[in-house]
């Protein structure tokens, strides 16, 4: 393989195999290599419509989706260099990789939105482009938080891939049975190990790339199992998030609750702690270890899944040459090495056995030496400070000494007393002489790879450090939308799933600061579940829903109230899944709508209900059995009947609910829900509500509006029986809304576009 440009073929011919499966936490999408080879024309039509040509620049700054690997591939079918830029650096220093890299387009999450709308395009308009063409020029953040762009030319990169080419090779035949293989991808895109992981090994493999926007240990474990992926990528701080999920696990339990088809973890962008490793491989995981950097395109070493030596990095790939220096510091070169000819001083400290295994001793720039001209790793000391329960994290720095910075799990622990206990266990070089104690729930880390930023923490130290709990905002003035998105956001800082059951009922920031002090401490994880009504979509359920409707329900309706509908054109052409929106005017509504809608529509509609409507039967606790009994009875009833589902709107459980509309609209069905949230009193419409909004823009889905006329006159909420009389219903067209729309604005359109039905 000379240039990049030779994936193309590939994914052209690969067609209908699954390529990219993406998962934003409430919705999954899937699509195939034709799909993906598609989108790859259809923006490297619109580069040209715009005038972005070989040698331009395009700095890309979003979240792993399909839209960002189509701009990688129509800039490397263009001769277009790539800028791609981790989206969680700072506004400053992205304004700064700008200034320095000069692109002529910006591509965000918003942008990728825009071209996720273009027609797929099959035949791709290729530059001419040779092997000392550039590719990409990526940031890389290290511990010093101090980016410099690296150049990679197409022979660098095709210098590391071509020996994976070739044993690969050696094993297609045997994968075949166990197709598609899924690598869930759990690094950014702008991380040359998460782009040789997302976009070139599973290219390789004929497999399919698994990415999430979340991060969070129980959301990664039901990706994974859900999606049925084979291995997993990940940098050490994940595993550990993983391994504090499941430690509690017998080997069996852990098996199941990743599926049965996962088998393996690739491990890179940070040490490995031995301790970490035997824990997954006790419980019969494959660890596989490996060691790279930006520079190097960006593989030295790695484990052969097949053959793993335990502690290792693996063995050099070949096409590299790596030796020690004297002082003990890694040298690399190499064709893949960005370097032209020189060796590449890594900044990392290993060492290499007679079998040819490369093992990591720790950095160069970390490296403290004692007034004995003794020399201390930082991850020495680390492994036995964190080897003590009442220590979450501790971070070494120094430099003629050991000095150690811990985050404890009470803040009541007398810390002391936990030095003297690790000294007694480090040689008496290593010991350690002064402490303190971080005021935060978390290191400063690197953005991809997650590694401490020890300078950081040193220079912090050195001036003033705030001790006060991180600012929170008061949960009295929040909607409850907002606290979604709080809540989210507490999740992706803390790494770890919260309870929403225990979140929703907090109702001070006091109360929130006093929470999250306590879940992160106690180190529980919490599955969410889904709701109970899953059983209404299996098969024997399904059959006996479409003969009530067409024997009984949709004939009697038809017979006893004059129904005239309007607009079915506008769902000529469009296909599903979408969201019905309607006006809610009466308990007739669901009815009405299913009758209104034709044959191949009706079978997918899924209404949702009120979950605080049945709050007897999910929350039983209070109420009298009859009662509790009598709202099971009827929860069921409308399950079987309309496919319904609960939708909480006072309750906790909003983003569960979120989430299963998101698993509903995976699998086909078509959501209608009522955006007032509860029938009008006086045949007027209520003002929409935010959370049609968050649906539609999460999910990013066609929203279909719907009105219905004359129902309030037949039977309202202030009538115990249905009269006669004629009802109208109108569809509009569909609606959609960009992924950076507000939930208000996209709500208030909907309630328009209704409003002029």
């Amino acid at each position: 393989m000379r240039t990049l440009q030779e994936f193309l073929p590939l994914i052209r011919r690969l067609g209908p195999r699954e390529a990219v499966c993406w998962s934003n936490g409430f919705r999954t999408w899937t699509s195939t290599y034709a799909d993906l080879h598609g989108a790859i024309g259809a923006v490297i039509n619109h580069f040209e419509e715009i005038r972005i040509s070989k040698g331009d620049r395009v700095l890309v700054v979003a979240e792993n989706q399909l839209e960002w690997i189509a701009v990688f591939w129509a800039c490397v079918a263009r001769g277009i260099e790539v800028v791609p830029v981790d989206y969680r650096f700072s506004r400053e220093l992205i304004k700064r990789i700008e200034g320095e890299s000069k692109p002529k387009l910006i591509v965000d999450n918003q942008y990728l939105d825009r071209l996720s709308k273009l027609p797929p395009t099959p035949n791709l308009n290729c530059a001419d482009v040779g092997p000392d063409d550039i590719v990409e020029i990526v940031y890389t953040s290290g511990t010093t938080g101090d980016p410099k762009g690296v150049v990679h030319r197409h022979r660098n990169v095709c210098s590391n891939l071509n020996p994976f080419v070739s044993e690969i090779a050696k094993y297609k035949k045997w994968a075949r049975p166990f197709q598609p293989i899924r690598i869930a991808d759990l690094l950014p895109l702008s991380h040359m190990f998460g782009q040789s992981m997302g976009l070139f090994i599973p290219v390789i493999l004929e497999g399919s790339v698994v990415m999430t926007t979340e991060i969070h240990p129980q959301r990664i474990i039901r990706l994974i199992r859900d999606n049925r992926v084979t291995v997993a990528v990940c940098v050490p701080r994940i595993l550990e998030n993983l391994k504090n999920a499941v430690e509690k696990l017998s080997s069996i339990a852990t098996h199941s609750r990743f599926g049965w088809k996962f088998w393996a973890f690739v491990v890179g962008g940070a040490r490995l702690d031995p301790e970490l490793e035997s824990f997954w491989t006790q419980r019969r995981f494959v660890v596989v270890q490996g060691y790279g950097l930006t520079e190097a395109s960006p593989v030295v070493a790695v484990n052969h899944p097949f053959h793993v030596r335990h502690g290792s990095l693996g063995k050099v790939v070949p096409g590299q040459d790596v030796t020690i220096a004297a002082d003990g510091e890694i040298l690399v070169r190499g064709e893949s090495v960005t370097t032209e000819g020189e060796w590449l001083h890594t900044g990392d400290l290993g060492e290499i056995d007679a079998e040819g295994h490369l093992f990591f001793r720790g950095r160069k720039k970390d490296l403290i030496v004692t007034p004995d001209g003794l020399n201390v790793y930082p991850d020495d000391v680390e492994r036995v400070l964190n080897s003590f329960p009442k220590v979450r994290a501790s971070a070494v720095i120094g430099t003629d000494h050991v000095h150690a910075v811990l985050i404890l799990e009470d803040p009541n622990t007398d810390v002391a007393a936990v030095i003297q206990q690790a000294n007694e266990k480090l040689e008496s070089h290593q010991r350690i002489r002064t402490w303190s104690i971080w005021p935060h729930d978390d290191f400063p880390r690197t953005p991809s790879t997650l590694k401490i930023k020890r300078q950081e923490i040193a220079r912090q130290l050195a001036g003033s450090v705030a001790t006060a709990q991180p600012e929170v905002p008061e949960l009295g003035a929040m909607s409850s939308l907002e606290r979604v998105e709080l809540l989210s956001s507490l999740e992706e800082q803390y790494q770890t799933e919260f309870d929403e059951d225990s979140f929703s009922r907090l109702t001070s920031t006091a109360q929130l600061s006093e929470w999250i002090r306590q879940s992160t401490t106690t180190g529980q994880s919490v599955e969410s579940r889904s709701e109970l009504s899953d059983w209404a979509r299996s098969f024997p359920f399904r059959a006996m829903r479409t003969a009530f409707q067409r024997a009984l329900a949709v004939p009697l309706f038809r017979a006893l109230i004059p129904l005239k509908v309007n607009g079915l054109e506008n769902l000529e052409r469009l296909q599903t899944p979408v969201i019905f929106a309607a006006n809610h005017t009466s308990h007739l509504d669901t009815p009405t709508i299913l009758t209104a809608l034709p044959l191949r529509w009706r079978s997918r509609l899924a209404p949702a209900m009120s979950k605080d409507h049945f709050r007897p039967y999910f929350e039983p606790e209070g109420f009298p059995r009859w009662k509790v009994l009598f709202s099971g009875l009827t929860y069921m009833l409308a399950c079987t009947l309309y496919n319904t589902y609960p939708l909480p709107q006072q309750m906790a459980g909003a983003r569960r609910a979120l989430r299963y509309t998101g698993e509903l609209i995976n699998r086909g069905f078509c959501p209608l829900v009522f955006p007032e949230g509860n029938r009008t009193r006086d045949g007027a419409m209520l003002p929409f509500r935010p959370g049609v909004g968050m649906m539609a823009v999460r999910l990013r889905i066609p929203v279909v509006p719907i009105r219905i006329k004359g129902l309030y006159e037949i039977y309202s909420i202030h009538d115990w029986w249905p009269r006669r009389g004629p009802v109208e219903v109108s569809f509009g067209k569909p609606m959609t809304f960009g992924e950076n729309a507000r939930y208000e604005d996209a709500a208030e359109k909907l309630e328009t576009e209704i409003r002029n039905l």
